[in-house]
């Protein structure tokens, strides 16, 4: 039988969202860490799992991703909201890399790690690819401009192109920090509410 093909314009709603969120925790470190981190920066799966700890300053809040690890082969900066300082904090410190078994190599097993985590919050149907659409779809619904949004994202070309890019340098840099700090309060709070509904639903049983 063909496979079913898994469409890619899909965008979490918020209780998937929070679903998977939620399962990502319960699965723990390094694959539920990975998972997070993705759905609060909206960046690239293989950045964020080959993430290493000279890129991250845990005290300014702030991940350096050098061009060589970035798609375009630009260098990119991230800002690090109070929820993405909690997961990167959760991470063992044991070797180069943040997401990683034993340290010494970054996380490989996601075909495993991704049925388990639709298995337990029972979102099917998407890619980790997903969360990064989702993340810059919240932020529209946010009312973040769509050139923040892209600049988080470290889109070559977004809304801001042709003549306009060549002059536009502007890195957008206070934007960004403000996108992310509110995206992840965003992404905080339909997870309680989750939480708490599933609090909820095991008392009442």
């Amino acid at each position: 039988m063909p496979t079913k093909e898994v469409a890619r314009d899909r965008v979490l709603t918020d209780d998937e969202l929070a679903r998977v969120i939620l399962s990502a925790r319960q699965i723990g470190e390094p694959y539920g860490g990975i998972v997070e981190l993705l759905a609060l920066t909206g960046q690239r799966r293989e950045e964020v799992a080959r993430c290493v700890w000279e890129e991250i300053d845990l005290d300014g809040r702030i991940w350096s991703l050098p061009n060589q690890r970035t798609k375009n082969a630009k260098a990119h900066i991230v800002h690090l909201s109070d929820q993405a300082i909690v997961v990167l904090k959760q991470a063992k410190k044991q070797g180069k890399f943040v997401f990683s078994v034993a340290g010494t190599h970054p996380f490989q097993d996601f075909s495993n790690g991704k049925r388990e985590l639709d298995a337990l919050s029972g979102v099917t149907g998407w890619r980790l690819h997903d969360l990064r659409r989702t993340c810059v779809s919240g932020m529209a619904s946010l009312g973040i401009a769509p050139h923040v949004a892209d600049k988080v994202l470290n889109h070559q070309s977004g809304t801001i192109s042709g003549v306009a890019a060549v002059y536009q340098r502007h890195q957008f840099l206070a934007e960004r920090k403000g996108a992310l700090e509110k995206w992840g309060a965003h992404v905080a709070q339909i997870v309680s509410t989750a939480s708490a509904e599933r609090r909820h639903l095991r008392k009442a049983a």
